[in-house]
């Protein structure tokens, strides 16, 4: 047991290093770019199959909690279906950048405001035990469930933040089913000593390799509580690039590609 816990704490410090030390550099990428421009459009069409309660005047205010939030894509693409928006984040650089972003698209802080954590939280957390961080209609987490080690726990944690009728949304990479479109420029990828560096560093943050299928996430979020019949996966197949086999400098069109998915579940 104790060497479990250990390897979770292991983890989360490797994260939340590498994301302090180099999450400015990774969001400025063009493939994180295009990729995050694929997951918000996708998450823009999927408003209405999410089944948020839509907002109303003289009801309780619709809360969306953005965990693992990096610097807001999922909260900026969200932001009109909300009246409260919070984040969490492991990085105190992201949390930064997420803050910084949303005082500079005139967003006000009581509306939309990123802070230091993970779930569950440490003891010496106590911001977020306060009212402030439950009763959400929908926490999504968004290409950071394959860096965490205790998943279910996460998960399970998450659970306990929603309302009743409260929807979790899980959007990450699927398993491959076909070999790469690999690059026809031998050039690009093999010999690419930037990406390799990158894929070598970002390694060990990494809890789970492969990406996620239909029946893997099915099981993470029964076991975490979710109501089995809510349960739905959209795919999106190869759309999301690969760093790895990325060129640095743009001389390559073509690039192995990803699938990645949104799953979604809801609280009892």
């Amino acid at each position: 047991m104790e060497g479990t816990h250990q390897g979770k704490e292991d983890l989360a410090a490797a994260n939340r290093k590498f994301w302090n030390d180099h999450g400015r550099e990774v969001f400025k990428q063009q493939w994180v770019l295009d990729m995050s421009k694929k997951v918000s459009d996708a998450l823009s069409n999927s408003v209405q199959w999410m089944g948020v309660r839509g907002r109303s005047e003289g009801s309780a205010p619709v809360k969306l909690l953005d965990y693992a939030c990096g610097y807001g894509m999922v909260s900026s693409t969200l932001l009109g279906q909300f009246d409260i928006i919070r984040g969490i984040d492991i990085s105190e650089a992201s949390v930064a950048s997420y803050n910084e972003l949303a005082q500079k698209s005139g967003v006000p802080v009581e509306k939309m405001h990123a802070v230091q954590g993970s779930i569950p939280p440490p003891l010496d957390n106590t911001l977020l035990t306060t009212e402030e961080f439950f009763d959400f209609d929908l926490i999504a987490i968004s290409m950071a469930l394959h860096h965490i080690e205790d998943q279910a726990g996460v998960l399970s944690g998450l659970y306990e933040r929603l309302r009743s009728g409260g929807v979790l949304v899980v959007i990450d990479l699927a398993p491959e089913t076909h070999s790469h479109n690999h690059a026809q420029d031998s050039e690009c990828g093999d010999h690419d000593d930037y990406h390799t560096q990158h894929k070598a560093r970002v390694r060990h943050t990494i809890s789970r390799h492969g990406g996620y299928g239909i029946e893997d996430m099915r099981d993470l979020l029964y076991k975490a509580g979710f109501v089995p019949e809510s349960f739905d996966y959209q795919l999106y197949p190869n759309t999301s690039p690969h760093a790895s086999n990325i060129p640095d400098h743009g001389t390559c069109k073509n690039f192995s590609t990803k699938p990645f998915f949104i799953a979604k579940s809801a609280k009892e």
